[in-house]
């Protein structure tokens, strides 16, 4: 929600607001005068005496309002303008001399000093109670604002997750992952047959856990930490002893939790960025730190000259976390090698 827009509802519904309140502060005032009409000859100075009154508390409590806004929302505009501020300082003397106005009006009405000193400790009480008021409407506007913004950050959540379940399906379904797949799978019937048959696992395993996860915000580590075995087992079938990879002290008696697909989108992008010959080996280590409850993904760095930036599924990976944990995965790249971060999650 713009910051603008926000300003603007908040002023637009505050002043209705100091309206209000100041209807009501004068109420008590009006009845007094309209019961006393037939026995008070100084009715049009009661009068003035309650327009007066109405003018200063909607004056006083727009001019705490305007400044709480501007304050609250940091309008830029609004601290860097020197007529703002001259209005203000208008305001505020155009307050107190009504404000001495309407002191001398009730010494017309009420020349006894015990009722003035009452009105005074009373008009002063109203007002005070009157930013209290401006306070709690300030307080509900910013609440509201974050009811909407939870709201829209898990709509945006949802989003992402259907992005990233979709740019997964894409990596395992598209033309080039399944020819790379089918085409070791026909060359192992006939010349390793114990392999074509891992192959057919581990393909199956991917997809079967692919759409398990579809509609899950979380997964147990050790589900995904199989499913990234798979994915690996198939990509070590394609490309031999040219990708090796490491699963260091992974076992856990604490269950921990990962958002799905974490592990497959930086396998992907591993693979994806780097050059994989028999000369530029990839190196891919997965271990678990409990400690830092996270898990950590490392792998050798030989970039590819045509593929640009990092992906757009590590990028979408990291939205995932900072909206549903409020952590990011950290990402390094020192010493030809790239490591990340993954936070991990206690059982929710």
């Amino acid at each position: 929600m713009n910051v603008n827009l926000n300003y603007n509802k908040g002023m637009s519904l505050g002043w209705r607001l100091c309206f209000i309140l100041s209807l009501f502060a004068t109420i008590p005032r009006l009845i007094f005068v309209w019961e006393s009409m037939s026995v008070n000859s100084q009715f049009g100075v009661a009068i003035l005496d309650i327009v007066i009154q109405f003018v200063m508390s909607f004056e006083f409590a727009w001019i705490f309002l305007y400044i709480c806004l501007n304050y609250t929302y940091q309008i830029p505009s609004w601290f860097n303008d020197q007529k703002m501020y001259i209005q203000i300082g208008l305001m505020v003397v155009l307050f107190f001399s009504l404000n001495e106005i309407l002191f001398q009006l009730k010494l017309a009405l009420d020349r006894d000093n015990s009722d003035i000193l009452i009105f005074r400790v009373v008009y002063y009480l109203y007002h005070f109670l009157l930013l209290f008021a401006i306070l709690g409407y300030r307080n509900f506007l910013l609440a509201s604002q974050a009811y909407y913004r939870v709201g829209l950050e898990n709509e945006q959540l949802k989003r992402e997750q259907i992005k990233a379940q979709l740019e997964a399906l894409r990596n395992q379904l598209n033309p080039h992952f399944l020819f790379n797949a089918l085409n070791i799978l026909n060359i192992s019937i006939f010349t390793n047959p114990d392999l074509a048959q891992r192959i057919v696992l581990d393909l199956s395993d991917i997809l079967r856990y692919n759409l398990k996860v579809q509609n899950q915000s979380l997964v147990l580590l050790s589900d995904e930490l199989a499913a990234a075995k798979s994915y690996l087992d198939l990509y070590k079938a394609r490309f031999g002893e040219k990708l090796l990879f490491f699963f260091e002290d992974v076992t856990t008696t604490k269950q921990w939790f990962i958002i799905p697909l974490s592990l497959q989108i930086l396998i992907e992008n591993a693979i994806k960025h780097n050059v994989i010959t028999s000369n530029q080996v990839l190196f891919i280590e997965i271990k678990l730190n409990e400690t830092e409850k996270s898990l950590i993904v490392q792998n050798s760095v030989n970039k590819k000259l045509n593929v640009p930036g990092t992906g757009i599924g590590l990028r979408n990976l990291d939205k995932r976390y900072k909206i549903q944990t409020g952590q990011n995965p950290s990402h390094l790249e020192k010493d030809e090698q790239f490591t990340v971060k993954v936070p991990l999650i206690e059982a929710p």
